[in-house]
Parts: structure tokens; sequence; C-alpha cells
């Protein structure tokens, strides 16, 4: 849980790093992904793939659903109207999971000791404010591996 927390608070701190190297990422990635190790095509497909934000968000809907009528709010009112608020609990539920999710899968992106790798990470470098305090370049230079 500790890991799910950090990951949030370093997508929402570094954001404008992480924008650079997602936006260095769609190029490779429209360029065939030629530059790309076996495991970043892996990775990248993994991402692609990734259906756990958008389950997120639907379960954060139908619970603001199922809140809104266990409450007895908008009884009166058209049957229609308790989707309305859903309409944020599904953006916060699809939201916070997929920066976090996005933010793992860059920083692995950026792990590994090869050329585009190395490119990704000094063109995070480049973007960062404050390089000294970054968690994400304290997370790749301790070398620890994601679970």
């Amino acid at each position: 849980m500790d890991r799910a927390f950090w990951l949030i608070q370093a997508a929402v701190r570094e954001q404008e790093p992480l924008a650079a190297v997602r936006a260095e990422v769609h190029a490779e990635i429209k360029d065939g992904g030629k530059g790309m190790s076996e495991r970043q095509r892996e990775l990248t497909s993994w991402q692609q793939s990734d259906v756990v934000p958008p389950l997120l968000g639907v379960l954060c809907g139908i619970a603001c659903i199922g809140l809104c009528r266990r409450m007895r709010f908008f009884s009166t009112a058209p049957r229609w109207l308790p989707i309305v608020p859903t309409i944020p609990s599904y953006m916060y539920g699809y939201q916070v999971p997929y920066h976090a999710r996005e933010t793992e899968y860059l920083i692995e992106m950026m792990r590994e000791d090869r050329k585009f790798a190395r490119r990704l990470r000094a063109t995070f470098e480049a973007n960062c404010n404050d390089p000294a305090n970054s968690a994400i370049l304290e997370e790749l230079e301790s070398g620890i591996d994601i679970e």
C-alpha cells in the first residue's frame, strides 16, 4: 500500500518531467519501437492493455449509485438523476489508478541501462525542477525493482 501512495505522490509532484518522458515514449512507439528492448516492449504491451483503471472507475461509479439509492437521495427525482454524481466518482476512480500505474510504467521504462532508457532518463532529468530532491531519480539510482 505504501508503494501505491508513493506512486500517486510521485505522479503529482513530478508531472512535467513525466509528461516529457511520456512524449518520448509515444514518439518511439509511433516510430515502431525499434529503439526499445524486449522488456520495454512487454511493458508497453502491458500498459496498453491495462484494464485496472477502467474497472476501478466503473466500480466507483456503481458504488456511488448504490450509495445514492441506499441513502434515498433523489428518491423523488427522475430515475436517471443518480447518474450525475457517478460521473466524478468514475473520473476519480479511473484517473488515480491510471496515473499511478503510468508512473510505474515510465519508471520501469527508464530503469534499464540501454540507449533508449538512458535517453528517457536524460529527458526526465532535463525537465526536473529539482533533481536533487526527485523521488523518482532516487528510486532509479537505488536500483530497487518494482515487484
